[in-house]
């Protein structure tokens, strides 16, 4: 049995001081292996931006990291990344990730400040869609029908009309083309390049993307207010005594005389995730929300504190809040994210001879030219007619015509692949040319093959990223194995918890009725009156401008209730509450119950694979041997804390 040691290794305690850069210092060790400060300091700095303001201490997040890395040493001791299951996925994310990383060749400054410099303009532009093929080769007929509308158009035939008669666009009957407001990486790099380069009301010649050919017409542009924060106010078309477009309604009135955004967000408000804050959303940028309509209406708004009208989504209806307008960061600070997001964006295929020279300049080539005469010699007209196959003979079974370092394409794999090409023609080029194009296309990706078994060691960043993936999954796995299906599948341990514990569950007691508010005490008395007056059976009536209705089911805690409300059926008193006054007419009271076990096993579950975790760490810290050095950690803390 092993157990925890603290201690100071006097050589690095040698000529510290308080400011020191410690980032490349030992701050643990785990049966010998050390950890340096930087890896902690990255891990900790990622957690403070997950976690809210009040960031958790440098103690607490070095015992989870300890932890981790615990985990992490059993997961390897037990071979967890031997096994097929986990090589499979870690193979596929590898892939991923790395097609990611060099796929699209080396970003130029020019492109990525070109990029920067339209993310400080929005525009907006509508365009007509005519579908076709993304490699469609004869796509004469089709531009010649774009022509044809936009020649209609100089005529002075409506953009709209024509969009609603002849784009493919799958929204333009919606929208009538209309594509809103963007900047740069919103759409396809041709299609916004496009944009940026015409004048407000000028329709462009036909412009071939991906998806076909696109007529566009620019119908804004504006500074870009950068990011929004803001706050709203929903309601949803859900009562049945009180439609919700007189509730917002009512809502904006209070708002006009004065009463606070936030508090009454907190009171009325049906977004569940954001009412009990204030309303606050989530800060965003340009065709960040799934709401163009919303996303419309809050960056119309000129000054913080501004608000709009009441207005429909289709999630309800909304008044929306700015709060804050968040400018655009300096170019400097963001230019290495923009190279990063460059690579996987539509930009990627300008790049692509770039990155070939690359590698060609990192790695060996070799190209079989006598290969090249072999396989001419072998096409005939069947490959015209698409029918042509490869017939490897014995003698060139072992010859290759593509060789980048230690891989090869080898006579019958390139064989195979002229087959492929072969389907994917429209307009077959001459013989010479297309087993050409298929050796470019070969060495290319024989490079991008090689280079990222190159990755981890040429790219410090790739590295990193795919070693944190690597140890994610072999955690993921180790928690399964050890602590979750182990309790997820032992039901008799889930019981008898659960019958030692059943008072723990314990569901309160809960009110359901209809909730009435009002500044006026007297309206919401008037109101009281007519509802005791009034038999059940009574058609619905219109209540008066000064109250706002709602039907809620409400805990004794909830912040709509005062603290002294009382629990029984009927039409309840007057309460003074916050800086209204509130009744309810209480429909039914929940009494508070003991939850069956199907009700709870999943809490249960929780609760108990959070207690074997907690008695696995307790054993990994007894068979390892644990140790922290107290000086470098002193530092840290003043360095991070402070």
């Amino acid at each position: 049995m092993k157990s925890l040691l603290s201690f100071c290794l006097s050589a690095l305690c040698i000529g510290f001081a308080a400011n020191a850069q410690i980032e490349g210092q030992t701050l643990f060790q785990i049966d010998g292996q050390e950890y340096k400060v930087d890896e902690f300091i990255t891990s900790y700095q990622k957690n403070s931006d997950i976690v809210s303001a009040s960031s958790e201490s440098v103690e607490k997040h070095l015992e989870r990291y300890v932890n981790f890395h615990l985990k992490l040493k059993s997961a390897y001791a037990i071979q967890l990344d031997t096994l097929s299951s986990f090589k499979k996925e870690f193979g596929r994310y590898y892939k991923q990730i790395a097609d990611s990383y060099i796929s699209n060749g080396e970003v130029t400054e020019a492109m990525v400040k070109e990029t920067y410099d339209r993310t400080k303009t929005e525009v907006r532009a509508s365009h007509i869609l005519l579908n076709l093929p993304k490699y469609e080769e004869d796509t004469t007929e089709v531009y010649q029908k774009a022509l044809m509308i936009r020649k209609r158009m100089e005529n002075g035939e409506d953009f709209e009309t024509l969009a609603k008669q002849y784009s493919d666009d799958p929204s333009v009957q919606s929208n009538a083309g209309d594509m809103n407001w963007f900047n740069a990486f919103k759409m396809v790099y041709e299609f916004e390049d496009t944009a940026y380069k015409l004048d407000v009301g000028e329709i462009s010649n036909p412009v071939r993307t991906d998806f076909g050919y696109h007529i566009i017409k620019k119908t804004g542009e504006r500074l870009s207010k950068g990011q929004l924060k803001t706050a709203h106010i929903m309601v949803l078309a859900s009562d049945s005594l009180q439609d919700a477009e007189v509730r917002i309604q009512k809502i904006y009135k209070r708002l006009e005389e004065g009463d606070d955004f936030h508090e009454l967000a907190k009171q009325y408000s049906q977004d569940p995730n954001t009412a009990g804050d204030g309303g606050y959303v989530p800060v965003f940028s340009l065709g960040g929300l799934n709401s163009k309509v919303y996303e419309n209406k809050a960056y119309d708004l000129e000054k913080e504190g501004d608000y709009t009208k009441p207005f429909k989504t289709r999630f309800g209806w909304h008044i929306v809040k700015l709060i804050e307008s968040i400018p655009l960061k300096p170019y400097d600070e963001v230019k290495e994210d923009y190279k990063k997001r460059l690579k996987s964006s539509s930009r990627s295929k300008y790049l692509i001879t770039k990155i070939k020279e690359d590698l060609e300049s990192l790695y060996e080539v070799e190209i079989n030219e006598d290969a090249k005469d072999h396989f001419l010699s072998l096409i005939d007209s069947s490959f015209t007619q698409g029918k042509w196959t490869y017939e490897p003979q014995k003698k060139s079974a072992s010859r290759y015509i593509i060789k980048v370092e230690d891989r090869t394409v080898d006579y019958a794999t390139f064989g195979a692949y002229l087959e492929r090409q072969q389907r994917s023609f429209s307009d077959l080029p001459a013989f010479k040319v297309v087993v050409e194009n298929a050796i470019d296309d070969l060495v290319y990706s024989e490079l991008l093959a090689y280079h990222k078994t190159r990755l981890p060691e040429t790219d410090k960043e790739f590295g990193d990223r795919i070693e944190g993936y690597k140890n994610g999954v072999l955690i993921f796995d180790y928690m399964k194995e050890k602590i979750w299906e182990p309790v997820a599948e032992d039901t008799l341990l889930q019981k008898k918890y659960y019958s030692a514990n059943a008072s723990d569950f314990k569901i309160p007691q809960k009110v359901r009725g209809q909730l009435y508010t009002s500044k006026s005490k007297k309206t919401l008395e008037s109101l009281a009156s007519e509802l005791q007056s009034r038999s059940t059976n009574d058609s619905l009536f219109q209540l008066p401008e000064e109250i706002i209705s709602e039907e809620v089911l409400l805990e004794k805690s909830s912040l709509k209730l005062p603290e002294n409300f009382k629990f029984e059926e009927g039409l309840s008193k007057i309460y003074k509450h916050s800086d209204q006054f509130l009744m309810m007419q209480v429909n039914e009271v929940e009494k508070a119950k003991i939850p069956e076990f199907d009700q709870v096993s999943g809490e249960i579950i929780s609760i108990l694979q959070e207690k074997k975790e907690r008695q696995l760490i307790s054993e990994l810290r007894k068979n390892y041997t644990v140790i922290i050095n107290n000086d470098v950690l002193k530092i840290l803390k003043d360095k991070l804390e402070n």
